[in-house]
């Protein structure tokens, strides 16, 4: 992959290599870059806590090595991309929390390889440089520290628009097309990891189909291109779907990728003011950087090669259209915009003083916002332990059911889960009450009539609210069934509840087992 790198940013910055010291310097940006990756996140490797959402497709693709399948028997509304992505990663070995963290390390490297190159088009390399690290320590504050589906999709999408920016090169169709197609492939397959990056592979097929017309591509032919670009694009998600009409449970696919996610009640008003909110602290310096950046490069001024512009600015918007598409604005869906603003931003700062002022200040905010801590990831890894050694001995001939706390621990425990329903969220949350295909409350009331072995909870909701009809329906079940036998403190404190027969077994009793707080 490397190599891959090295050839990709030699072709974009400076064309044929001159000899072999003009190599060398050419692959020092990109060897620099990669170490500091590669180091920086190093920090966190071993964590599990680092988010939620990448615990559940760790899960997933945990169990569909098992033959269980997303949407059918283990329910979200990622596309099935990204669990094959960490069904691949558990075949590493191991337990999967560090291998999927090292292989998104590794993707965040090569998405930030491609920054450089792409900024080095109309920036100088100390410029160039700045933006493409830029995005590795902007990525931990909006949640991207890990695995999260836009840290790892990225890399494919910055290959289509390494694609367009080649093409800008061209001047012959036959030289354009495999670009193109090469793009469109990217894209779709960036579409099966999150649907969003359609927005910004619209934008490239758009942009290919004018460098086809620049260079007197005849009407009837351009359609037949586009016709065959779409396509390609489209292949994965046929795929996809052709599987599930296969196996005859297309209506599970589509519920779950297509239905669910217009069928959810709006967030509260609170909610969405305080995404939007974290959202400006964390990336607003950047925006801001990026409508300067915008109003420099306009078509009345010149820069080297700004050509370039009307594209990066596109697929600025393009990204910026994507993020906003939903209506949510997690932090996390902010990732998808850095690479675009980055390359757009990164001739503004080649000024002497004021640049470099922007760029020291781009690389020290996002540290303020999420310092590294050295000794996260082992007390972490240690206090899940503490969770895992309660949780055994209560999952031998039963299952776990995770009420409100880490999804990773039906992984680690390697315990049943008593619903297809497996992330917390999905059933304690009202927002998604619509959405599941089931009433969240008669589901929750089944999980526990099945008695699982042992459940847990935590002192106070990551979400807004619970609901408060499946939330009475579990203390009822806690009261009459079951036996609180530890307490651990990680981002909250969790409590496992064990049934009571079990807890007898195990001489337990009423009193909880040593765990700190």
């Amino acid at each position: 992959m490397t190599t891959d790198l090295l050839r990709i940013g030699g072709a974009i910055a400076a064309g044929p290599m001159a000899g072999s010291s003009e190599a060398g310097q050419r692959a020092r940006p990109l060897l620099l870059i990669i170490a500091f990756t590669l180091l920086y996140r190093s920090i966190s490797f071993g964590d599990p806590m680092i988010a939620y959402d990448e615990q559940l497709y760790l899960l997933v693709g945990d169990r569909m090595l098992q033959g269980q399948l997303p949407y059918v028997d283990l329910w979200d509304r990622k596309p099935i991309g990204l669990f094959l992505f960490y069904a691949g990663v558990r075949l590493l070995g191991g337990d999967g929390i560090i291998q999927y963290q090292v292989v998104a390390a590794l993707c965040v490297a090569a998405t930030a390889c491609l920054i450089w190159t792409a900024a080095r088009r109309s920036a100088s390399p100390v410029a160039a440089l700045i933006v493409a690290l830029c995005y590795v320590v902007l990525l931990p504050p909006l949640q991207g520290g890990g695995g999260q589906a836009p840290v790892i999709y990225n890399v494919l999408t910055m290959i289509g628009a390494w694609a367009c920016f080649r093409a800008s090169d061209k001047d012959h169709p036959r030289q354009i097309l495999p670009l193109a197609m090469l793009a469109m492939a990217t894209s779709g397959i960036a579409i099966q990891f999150k649907y969003t990056p359609a927005v910004e592979g619209a934008l490239f097929g758009c942009y290919f189909l004018w460098c086809f017309h620049r260079c007197g591509t005849p009407l009837a032919r351009l359609a037949g291109i586009a016709a065959a670009m779409v396509l390609v694009a489209l292949i994965p998600t046929i795929a996809a779907v052709a599987y599930f009409w296969w196996i005859g449970e297309l209506s599970s696919y589509v519920q779950a990728n297509f239905v669910s996610v217009f069928q959810r009640n709006p967030f509260p008003v609170e909610t969405r003011t305080l995404q939007r909110w974290i959202v400006l602290i964390i990336g607003g310096p950047l925006l801001l950087l990026g409508v300067l950046a915008a109003w420099q490069r306009r078509p009345s001024r010149t820069h080297r090669n700004d050509g370039d512009y009307p594209f990066v600015l596109g697929w600025s918007l393009s990204a910026i259209a994507g993020f906003g598409l939903l209506g949510d604005f997690y932090d996390f869906y902010f990732i998808t915009v850095l690479p675009p603003v980055l390359v757009l931003v990164a001739p503004l700062l080649q000024a002497r003083i004021l640049g470099l002022a922007a760029g020291i200040a781009l690389l020290i905010w996002p540290m303020l916002l999420a310092p590294l801590r050295y000794e996260a990831a082992a007390h972490n890894r240690a206090r899940i332990d503490q969770l895992v050694t309660a949780l055994r001995p209560f999952l031998q001939t039963r299952c776990l059911y995770v009420y409100d706390g880490p999804a990773v621990l039906y992984l680690l425990t390697n315990a049943c889960a008593p619903s297809r329903y497996i992330y917390p969220d999905h059933l304690q949350n009202p927002t998604e009450a619509p959405a599941l295909g089931v009433d969240p409350v008669t589901e929750v009331r089944r999980i526990l009539a099945s008695r699982p072995g042992a459940i847990v909870t935590a002192d106070r909701p990551v979400i807004p609210r619970y609901n408060p009809n499946v939330r009475a329906a579990l203390n009822r079940a806690l009261a009459q069934d079951y036996v609180t036998v530890a307490r651990v403190k990680l981002d909250r404190v969790y409590e496992v509840h064990a049934l009571r027969p079990l807890a007898r077994q195990q001489h337990a009793g009423p009193a909880l087992t040593a765990a700190p707080l």
